[in-house]
């Protein structure tokens, strides 16, 4: 069974798609864009460190093993650093929207919204296909595809047996861990979590002209567990809470996902002429009014 948070994240992300998810068709073109980068770099040679034959590529151009390792520090470097210099501008939107991992986890979160067996079962095919095409794409940085076809017996059954592992954990991912991942274990979010200021744009939590009802449905929604609506604070857990953790800066741990903006606008649907609090945006825009009690 799923821990409270993720089943009322569950619920509630059921609740958002049945009145259509704006942003779903933006997530599948810059996951797209993303894995795409990710299989285009040894397709083309511009890195591979072939670990079957020894056809190590760089540029295109034939090279010894430690060469084209030292290619693939670079290319790893030039992909961090392109999400770094992103992440001082809008946060960390890569996490929310261009990063396969998460992506994989919204399958597995598709398959347990899913109302019918035959939805299910397409779930589990959408997401079976697009765990194995990142798998791949991860593969070919390390072995070239001519395996399949002109290597032994033991280095086909060897090749498959690694992509059969790997398919595996990526299906434990999806329906266990899911973004809990990201928010304990995934070494560019751990990092982020302590390098990060505010950044400029992001989740905007802007009271004027509406002010927010309290609904809950923006914490509620939350992959990563924290309030929408208190991102330049620190995040305290309740200490009776089941997976109460030390502070953290909600900014740092925001992925910019867009889940609690689309939430709270299916809430303010029902409230004609009034605006949702939550929206992307400028975060400094316009300062959010204090409540009294």
């Amino acid at each position: 069974m799923l821990p409270l948070k993720k089943q009322e994240r569950v619920r509630m992300l059921a609740a958002v798609h049945s009145r259509g998810a704006a942003f779903t068709a933006i997530r599948v073109v810059v996951i797209t864009l993303s894995l795409g980068i990710l299989l285009a770099i040894p397709l083309l040679g511009i890195v591979q460190v072939d670990l079957w034959r020894g056809h190590h590529l760089l540029l295109g151009k034939s090279v010894d093993i430690i060469t084209a390792l030292k290619g693939f520090v670079v290319a790893m470097m030039v992909i961090y650093g392109g999400t770094f210099i992103s992440n001082m501008v809008v946060g960390r939107f890569f996490c929310g929207w261009g990063c396969p991992v998460g992506f994989v986890s919204r399958f597995g979160e598709d398959v347990a919204n899913a109302r019918t067996k035959r939805s299910k079962l397409l779930n589990h095919l959408k997401g079976a296909g697009f765990v194995g095409t990142f798998i791949i794409a991860v593969m070919l940085w390390w072995v070239d595809p001519m395996v399949m076809v002109e290597g032994s017996w033991t280095a086909r059954l060897v090749t498959i047996g690694v992509f059969a592992l790997l398919w595996a954990g990526g299906f434990g991912h999806a329906f266990m861990w899911r973004f809990g991942f990201c928010l304990n274990v995934c070494p560019i979010g751990l990092y982020y979590r302590f390098v990060t200021s505010r950044a400029p744009v992001g989740i905007a939590f802007i009271e004027v002209p509406s002010p927010c009802i309290e609904c809950g449905a923006c914490e509620k929604i939350c992959p990563v567990n924290i309030d929408p609506k208190a991102l330049g604070k620190e995040v305290v857990q309740e200490a009776t809470n089941y997976d109460a953790e030390p502070e953290r800066y909600g900014d740092a741990e925001c992925i910019r996902c867009g889940d609690c903006v689309e939430a709270c606008r299916m809430v303010f649907k029902k409230r004609p002429g009034e605006v949702p609090p939550l929206r992307f945006g400028r975060v400094d825009e316009t300062p959010v009014e204090q409540k009294t009690g």
